[in-house]
């Protein structure tokens, strides 16, 4: 959720510009989404969230971070497995929950992690949007207590400084 705070005060935030699509659009990429994950041969099938009504929906990709040669991609390219770390493909998954009312998202980049098939960041999502979903994230309080803008901090020889409270 977001959360913007001056001193002990939540401040409201303006309501997010609507999208150029059409809600056909929308419904499109919902159900692709949800595909991808809940449909056997979707891309994300072997880690979907089995609860019943937290179900989630997602995309995995990769993102390439080396150049693939004419001469491999003439003789096959070689498997994420045999290349240097440093070479391998970065994983990616965006992913929202519940599929029917959607309340959370979470977006994974497995840096180096291999090919988005592998699936450990599709499993990183399906663990942290299980986690939200039972804990109910959205309906607690944040786990930080409200900062004041000031805090008396001591410092050496007994005199103190006012500093700017953060994270």
């Amino acid at each position: 959720r977001l959360t913007h705070q001056v001193d002990a005060a939540l401040q409201s935030h303006p309501p997010p510009a609507s999208l150029p699509f059409s809600d056909k659009a929308f419904a499109m990429v919902r159900q692709g989404m949800g595909m991808a994950v809940n449909v056997p041969g979707g891309t994300a099938y072997g880690s979907r969230i089995l609860q019943p009504g937290f179900e989630m929906a997602g995309k995995t990709g990769t993102a390439q971070v080396r150049r693939i040669t004419r001469e491999e991609r003439q003789n096959g390219l070689t498997p994420q497995s045999q290349l240097p770390w440093a070479q391998r493909e970065h994983a990616l998954f965006i992913a929202f929950a519940p599929l029917d009312n959607p309340r959370y998202a979470a977006s994974v980049v497995l840096e180096h992690g291999g090919n988005a098939h592998t699936e450990p960041q599709v499993q990183f999502a399906r663990d942290i949007l299980t986690f939200a979903q039972k804990r109910d994230t959205l309906g607690r309080p944040t786990a930080y207590p409200p900062i004041n803008a000031a805090a008396t901090v001591p410092v050496t020889g007994g005199v103190q400084k006012v500093a700017k409270a953060g994270y």
